[in-house]
C-alpha cells in the first residue's frame, strides 16, 4: 500500500481532532497542518490558564483541568514529531 500525501494529511487531521477534543471543531481543516497544530496548542494553553485561574479561585475542578491541559500539551509536542516526519516525506502537507 502506497502512502499518499492526501491520506497522510487525513490521518494527521484525525489524530489532531482526537487529541484536541471538542476544541478542534472550531478549526478550519483547509489550513496547513502546522497552523492547525499551533492553533490547537494555543487553545490548550488557554485551557491551562483557565485551569490555573480556577485553582487560584479554589474551584475544585481547576487542578484536573490544568493537569489535563498539561498532558494534552505534552501529547501535542509528540504529535509535532509525527508531523515533521510527514512533512519530510510530503513537503506540502
Amino acid at each position: 500500500m502506497a502512502v499518499t500525501e492526501k491520506a497522510t494529511r487525513r490521518a494527521l487531521l484525525k489524530l489532531l481532532s482526537v487529541i484536541a477534543g471538542p476544541a478542534y471543531q472550531k478549526v478550519d481543516e483547509t489550513e496547513p497542518c502546522d497552523r492547525l497544530i499551533e492553533h490547537v496548542i494555543e487553545l490548550t494553553k488557554t485551557e491551562a490558564s483557565e485551569g490555573a485561574a480556577l485553582i487560584e479561585a479554589c474551584a475544585p475542578h481547576g487542578k484536573s483541568m490544568l493537569t489535563h491541559a498539561q498532558q494534552k500539551l505534552e501529547i501535542l509536542s509528540e504529535f509535532k514529531v509525527l508531523y515533521q516526519l510527514a512533512k519530510e516525506q510530503f513537503s506540502d502537507i
